[in-house]
C-alpha cells in the first residue's frame, strides 16, 4: 500500500476569467487549492481579500425558504448561472414582497392569540364570581383589585382591622386567587397591606367582560376565530411556497456555489493584471484536469513535480486495496502520514483483524458480525467493512476454539473425525499457553514495528531514527537480546551465554541508544559535533537527561510487551462470559431457554465486542504506532460546494 502521487498545478490567467477558472477547478472534484503566496516580503504579489457579495442574498434566500417551509437542498438548474449579486438581491426582494404582508398578518394574529390565551389563564382562576367584570371596575366609590397571594398569608388577613374585605375564588397548595374591595379613600393603605403579604395584582385586559364563565367563553371564541385566520394565512403562504419553490431552490443552489467559489479568492494571488492559483491534483488525473482548460485561451495551466515549491507541502491521499481500504478510517483517526511517508493501513488491517479474531473468537457470533457488517456497509462502507472483516476473523478463531454461540463442545466431533487431536483450543484448560502466546504476539508485533521504523529511517536518511534510536537497529538488538535472556532463563531454563556476548548484545546497543544524538550527527556529517540544542548543555546535563530517557525506554519495552497480555485476557474473558450464559441457560425453564440463549449472546456481543474493538485500537496507537509512525501529513481537500444554511458574512 502506498500514498497517491500528486502533481503541483500553477494556473495563470486574466481576472475576467477568474470566476470561470475557479468554477472549473471546483467541478473537477480533484483540485486541492493552496494559498498562492506565503512570502509576505514580496510586495508586488497580494492575495485577494474581497468581501463576498453573495453572502447577503444567500442569507436572504435561506430566510425565505425558512419562512415558506421549504427544505433547502441542491437542485439542478442553469437559469441563474452567471447572475450577479444585485440580480439575486432583486429577485429575493420581489419574492419577499409577496410573502412579507402575509407573514406580518400572521405574526400579529399569533401575538393576539398569545395575549388571549394569557387572559384565559388569568380569568380561569376567578371562577365562581358571577358578577360582570365591567360593572365591578366601573364602581366610582369603591376600589377593586384582582390577583393572587401565597396561600399561607390568607389567614393573616383577620389581624387587620381595616375597611376592606377579601373574596377568595381558588386556593391551591401555594397560592390563593381572589379579589379585595375597599373605599377609594383607603385604597393606598389597603394596597400597601396586601403588598406586604406579597399580593400579585392581575391586570385584566379591557376586552374581558361578563362574568367568569361568559368571559372565558368569549375569549375562547376569539382565540378560535384568530387561529382559523392563521390557518387561512398558512394556506396562502403554502400556495406562494409552491409557486416559488423551484425558483428559490435553484437560486440558492447557484448562490451557494458562487458564494463558496468567491470565498476561494482569498487563496488566489494577484500579480499586476493577472491572477495566480496554486494547488495539487492526483498525478493520474493531472492531464485530464489540464485538458479541461484547453478552450480558455488566456488561461495557462502548468503541471510541476509536487516538491517544486518549497513553501507548499503536498497533501496526503492514502492508496489502499480492497481489503485494507476500510481501515484507513483508523489511520486517519490517528493522523495522516506526510507525503512520501509510509502508509500503515495494510499493517493495521492485518493486525487489527487478527487480534479481533483472537480476542473475540466464536463461530456463531462471528457469523452474525459478518452479516451485520455487510448490512452496515450499505450505509457506511468503512465501518461496515471493518465489522465484516472482524466477524470473518472471529469465525476462523471461533472454529479453532470450538466455540459456537458459547457451546464449547459442539465442534469436538468434527476435529476428532479429521484426526486433529490438538484442536479445539480450550481457553480454561490451556490458559497458560494462551497468555504466553499473547505475549509472544506482542513481542513479534513490536519487533515488526521496529523493523518498519528502521526502514522508514533509512529511507528518510535519519540515522538517529534508523540506527541509534530506541526503535532503531540498536533498540531492536537490545530488545531482542532482553527478550531472549528472559525466555531462556525463566521459561526454557537454558544457561545464558558468556558475559562477552551479553555485553555485545546489551551494553553496546544501550550505549548507542544513550548517545544516539551525537552518534547520529557523526554518522551524517562524518565528524563529531553537537546539535544546536546541545551546544549549551554540560556533560553532566547530557548524562542526567539521557539517563532518564534511557530509563523511560526500558520501561516502555516492558510495559508495551506486557500490555499484550490483554489479548489473552480477553480470550479468557470471552470464554468466562459465555460460561455464565451457559450456566443461566441450564438454570432456566425449558420455555425460557431460547430467550436466555439469545439475550445472553447479544449482550456478550454488544458489550465485549465494543470493548475488544476499543482495546485493539489502544494497542495499535500506543504499543505499535508510537514506534514508527509520524502523523504530520496534510489532508487532501478537493474544492467543493457545501450545500448548507450556515453562512458567515
Amino acid at each position: 500500500m502506498a500514498i497517491e502521487k500528486m502533481a503541483l498545478v500553477n494556473i495563470i490567467g486574466r481576472f475576467e476569467d477568474l470566476d470561470e477558472t475557479l468554477i472549473r477547478c471546483c467541478d473537477s472534484g480533484c483540485f486541492h487549492i493552496e494559498p498562492a503566496f506565503k512570502n509576505e516580503a514580496n510586495s508586488t504579489v497580494k492575495l485577494l481579500n474581497e468581501k463576498n457579495p453573495f453572502g447577503v442574498p444567500l442569507k436572504e434566500f435561506a430566510s425565505l425558504a425558512t419562512e415558506m417551509g421549504i427544505e433547502l437542498k441542491e437542485t439542478k438548474g442553469t437559469r441563474f448561472n452567471g447572475w450577479t449579486a444585485e440580480q439575486f438581491n432583486e429577485l429575493s426582494e420581489n419574492i419577499d414582497s409577496e410573502i412579507e404582508e402575509k407573514n406580518g398578518e400572521k405574526q400579529k394574529l399569533a401575538t393576539e392569540v398569545s395575549e388571549l390565551e394569557g387572559a384565559v389563564l388569568q380569568v380561569d382562576h376567578l371562577r365562581g364570581m358571577n358578577s360582570d367584570f365591567s360593572k365591578i371596575f366601573a364602581c366610582k366609590h369603591t376600589a377593586c383589585r384582582i390577583g393572587r397571594m401565597p396561600a399561607d398569608n390568607l389567614a393573616k388577613l383577620q389581624y387587620y382591622d381595616q375597611t376592606f374585605f377579601f373574596v377568595p375564588f381558588e386556593t391551591t397548595k401555594d397560592f390563593c386567587w381572589g379579589m379585595y374591595f375597599c373605599a377609594n379613600g383607603d385604597k393606598e393603605l389597603v394596597d400597601s397591606i396586601f403588598r406586604s403579604m406579597f399580593f400579585e395584582r392581575i391586570h385584566l385586559p379591557d376586552y374581558v367582560s361578563g362574568n367568569t364563565d361568559e368571559a372565558i367563553a368569549k375569549l375562547n371564541d376569539q382565540i378560535k376565530n384568530k387561529k382559523a385566520e392563521i390557518e387561512a394565512l398558512d394556506k396562502e403562504i403554502a400556495v406562494l411556497a409552491e409557486k416559488h419553490d423551484q425558483t428559490i431552490l435553484e437560486a440558492y443552489t447557484a448562490l451557494k456555489k458562487r458564494y463558496d467559489i468567491f470565498e476561494l479568492r482569498r487563496k488566489v494571488g494577484a500579480v499586476k493584471e493577472k491572477f495566480y492559483i496554486k494547488g495539487f491534483v492526483p498525478k493520474k488525473q493531472a492531464d485530464k484536469f489540464s485538458e479541461s482548460f484547453d478552450d480558455m485561451e488566456e488561461v495557462e495551466v502548468v503541471l510541476l513535480p509536487p516538491d517544486a515549491d518549497a513553501y507548499c507541502t503536498p497533501p496526503t491521499v492514502l492508496k489502499n486495496g480492497w481489503f485494507t481500504r476500510p481501515y484507513s478510517m483508523l489511520v486517519e483517526m490517528y493522523g495522516l502520514p506526510k507525503y512520501n511517508g509510509f502508509n500503515p493501513t495494510a499493517f493495521v488491517a492485518i493486525t487489527y483483524t487478527l487480534l479481533f479474531g483472537i480476542m473475540f473468537g466464536d463461530l456463531g457470533q462471528g457469523f452474525l458480525l459478518f452479516l451485520g457488517g455487510l448490512i452496515l456497509g450499505r450505509k457506511s462502507k468503512q465501518a461496515g467493512g471493518i465489522v465484516a472483516r472482524c466477524g470473518f476473523s472471529s469465525m476462523i478463531f471461533g472454529t479453532l476454539y470450538g466455540s459456537v454461540f458459547g457451546f464449547e463442545e459442539l465442534l469436538d466431533p468434527v476435529f476428532e473425525n479429521l484426526g486433529i487431536d490438538f484442536l479445539p483450543l480450550k481457553a480454561f484448560e490451556q490458559s497458560s499457553f494462551i497468555l504466553l502466546t499473547a505475549v509472544g504476539i506482542g513481542i513479534f508485533l513490536i519487533a515488526v514495528s521496529m523493523l518498519l521504523n528502521i526502514y522508514i529511517g533509512f529511507r528518510e536518511k535519519n540515522y538517529e531514527k534508523a540506527v541509534f534510536g530506541c526503535n532503531g537497529i540498536a533498540g531492536l538488538i537490545f530488545y531482542g537480546s532482553l527478550v531472549t535472556f528472559v525466555v531462556s532463563k525463566f521459561i526454557l531454563k537454558i544457561e545464558l551465554a558468556s558475559s562477552a556476548v551479553f555485553a555485545l548484545l546489551l551494553v553496546i546497543p544501550g550505549i548507542c541508544i544513550f548517545c544516539r544524538v551525537p552518534f547520529a550527527i557523526a554518522a551524517k556529517y562524518k565528524k563529531w559535533k553537537l546539535s544546536e540544542d546541545e551546544e549549551d548543555m554540560t556533560v553532566g546535563g547530557f548524562i542526567v537527561e539521557n539517563f532518564f530517557e534511557m530509563f523511560e525506554f526500558l520501561l516502555s519495552y516492558v510495559s508495551n510487551t506486557m500490555s499484550f497480555l490483554r489479548v489473552g485476557g480477553f480470550v479468557l474473558s470471552h470464554a468466562g462470559m459465555m460460561l455464565v450464559v451457559m450456566t443461566l441457560l441450564n438454570m432456566s425453564a425449558t420455555a425460557a431457554k431460547p430467550f436466555t440463549l439469545v439475550i445472553g449472546n447479544l449482550f456478550v456481543m454488544a458489550m465485549e465486542g465494543m470493548i475488544v474493538a476499543i482495546q485493539i485500537i489502544r494497542l495499535e496507537f500506543y504499543e505499535i504506532f508510537s514506534r514508527f509512525y509520524e502523523s504530520d501529513g496534510k489532508e487532501f481537500e478537493p474544492m467543493s460546494v457545501s450545500f448548507d444554511t450556515e453562512v458567515n458574512i
